[in-house]
């Protein structure tokens, strides 16, 4: 198998709603961290059904607690390096950066690094493996060394810092030192043990798949929040000693989503190692899964995931549109396309079931939404009760028995689209549909997404 999945975290509704309809995920992920006795029940359940399921190192706390202890200083660096390119029309780089910027970025960089490398060193090897193998999982994502992670959440860039590729391939050696006691444990011969690599860009990526390949780590993972949540702009990217300048700033998310794991599959080309699973954490935006897809060997089985459908949901109010890719559409973006004559598809098992069981009258919502002088859809009007919000139910909050219900579907829906994103074509067949989603996105209006995956291609391609 050669296709992309994407595994669900594990949670009561994402276990409970998929399993009410009979539709199973195409596997979960529980972290070490979120190990309570509930969960070990649910991971059972999991192994139960012959699902595969994936523990994770739970480093994520450790990393958070980094990225919240550093923020502060981070801005610093990261509004000179603003200003610079408000002043110079470019990000600066090179001989652009001022020394004393560049010696406060590489000073703060050192000091993440050291207590990066204080709180790894305080994780018993022995101990979390034996809380991940409470689980009982089929894959084992094994620990890491998370300095690099840190750095790329801050923003303290290699062409502020300075910093050599040098520097971050050494975190990869430490991260593939921890993964060879874990894979050589007499307790996980069964298991599929993942390395946790970490890149910054291209070149990064390169030395990491090599690494990871010399070192016969045939399973890889690598943590990609950092990298999708990342809301900044860029104008240039580096492959190998060539530079390449965009005629406007792209979000940096998507040209670095392309330059890391198109990296990371050209390294295991160069270690002359097939690559046979690779799993994205963190990595659940529906415009950012073809990267992936398109990205890495079309023999290697990729799993991805992330809380960002449950994010999505419960914080966001926001549905995954299943007509139009995964495109994010909120409940009051929803209901105003209903009232404007539109609707909504109720493609996903869950929504069709909501359907039946609380309704959905269009027409009605658009009588309301008449009578009451067209007005535009806002949240308090989606959450006072009135006959809008009694016809589309499953986008409003005004009925407190229903409003969990709806949140619980929501959560569910997302899951699902993501696997239909995903799932289904394997091998040359799944890049052909990546690219064929990209050039979807390419075809429609100019946005920051369309810009940003025209970028990635142009990278995938080279």
């Amino acid at each position: 198998m050669t296709s992309m999945r994407f595994i669900a975290n594990l949670r009561r509704q994402t276990l409970e709603a998929f399993a009410d309809h009979r539709v199973n995920a195409a596997g979960y992920l529980l972290s070490a961290h979120r190990i309570t006795t509930p969960n070990l029940q649910m991971a059972t359940e999991v192994r139960r059904r012959e699902l595969p399921l994936f523990a994770d190192n739970g480093t994520k706390q450790l990393i958070d607690a980094v990225i919240s202890q550093f923020s502060q200083e981070a801005r610093q660096v990261t509004q000179r390096v603003k200003a610079l390119r408000r002043q110079l029309g470019q990000l600066p780089r090179g001989r652009q950066v001022p020394k004393d910027l560049r010696n406060l970025a590489d000073t703060l960089a050192e000091r993440v690094l050291a207590i990066c490398s204080g709180h790894s060193n305080t994780i018993d090897t022995e101990t979390l493996l034996q809380r991940q193998l409470l689980m009982h999982p089929t894959h084992l994502i094994a620990q890491e060394d998370f300095a690099t992670t840190c750095l790329v959440a801050l923003d303290l860039e290699r062409e502020i810092t300075g910093w050599r590729p040098e520097r971050i391939a050494a975190r990869n050696r430490q991260s593939l030192r921890l993964w060879e006691k874990v894979a050589e444990h007499p307790l996980c011969q069964e298991l599929n043990v993942y390395a946790v690599l970490s890149a910054m860009d291209y070149n990064t990526a390169r030395d990491a798949g090599r690494l990871a390949a010399e070192a016969g780590a045939d399973s890889a993972a690598i943590g990609l929040a950092g990298i999708c949540g990342d809301l900044n702009a860029t104008d240039f990217y580096v492959l190998g000693r060539a530079s390449f300048k965009l005629a406007r700033p792209v979000p940096r998310r998507y040209m670095r989503l392309a330059q890391v794991l198109k990296g990371i599959a050209d390294g295991y080309r160069d270690g002359n190692r097939p690559l046979a699973r690779f799993h994205c954490l963190g990595l659940g935006a529906p415009s950012l899964l073809p990267i992936a897809a398109a990205a890495l060997p079309a023999d290697t089985q990729i799993t991805a995931d992330a809380t960002s459908p449950i994010h999505a949901a419960a914080k966001d109010r926001v549905l995954y549109d299943p007509e139009n890719f995964g495109d994010r559409a909120s409940t009051r973006e929803i209901v105003e396309r209903i009232v404007k004559g539109g609707n909504w598809p109720f493609l996903s098992p869950f929504t069709q079931s909501f359907k039946q069981r609380f309704g959905h009258d269009p027409e009605a919502a658009r009588d309301w939404w008449k009578a009451n002088g067209q007005p535009s859809i806002s949240r308090e009007i989606l959450q006072k009760p009135s006959n809008l919000t009694a016809a589309l139910p499953l986008f409003c909050e005004a009925d407190p028995l229903i409003r969990p219900i709806a949140r619980d579907t929501w959560i569910a829906h997302n899951h699902w689209v993501l696997g239909e994103l995903t799932e289904g074509r394997s091998g040359p067949q799944r890049r052909e549909l990546a690219h064929s989603i990209i050039n979807h996105w390419l075809e429609g209006p100019s946005t920051t997404t369309s810009r940003g995956l025209k970028a990635a291609k142009r990278i995938l391609l080279m």
